[in-house]
């Protein structure tokens, strides 16, 4: 059975689906309290999609850090639709919104080129080669 590890992109990329997961968590709880918020932390205008969001891209970072088989294509389906989602943010070229949407939609093209997830194969050894055999005590 392999063993499996995230890569350092896969690791980049789940840093870039937490962080703006939490902003997206925080900014949907302030505004839940009745705080007043910035329209470039809310999704489409309401809580509980801005709520949503943040919940599924913090499941997309702990799937990319813990290097789920499907995090490719969860982390790419999560990226698109939250780029869509945000289509009236970045039409009023909020600042904010259009830096974290270029910075996921070159997740997305990294992730369709490119597997964030390495996998490692258990290790052979040779027993005829081995330490023990040789009458090493090292364990």
């Amino acid at each position: 059975m392999a063993d499996t590890s995230p890569r350092f992109g896969g690791l980049v990329v789940a840093s870039l689906a937490g962080v703006v997961g939490a902003k997206y968590l925080l900014g949907g709880a302030l505004a839940a309290v009745g705080a007043s918020v910035v329209d470039s932390v809310l999704v489409t205008d309401r809580i509980a999609v801005t709520l949503a969001v943040g919940v599924v891209l913090a499941l997309v970072a702990g799937a990319l850090a813990g290097a789920f088989v499907l995090a490719r294509a969860m982390a790419i389906a999560a990226f698109l639709a939250v780029i869509a989602l945000s289509y009236p943010a970045l039409r009023a070229f909020d600042p904010v919104t259009v830096v974290e949407s270029v910075g996921m939609a070159l997740s997305v093209l990294y992730l369709s080129v490119r597997s964030p997830i390495v996998r490692t194969e258990p290790s052979h050894i040779d027993e005829s080669d081995s330490a023990t055999r040789h009458g090493s005590t090292l364990r």
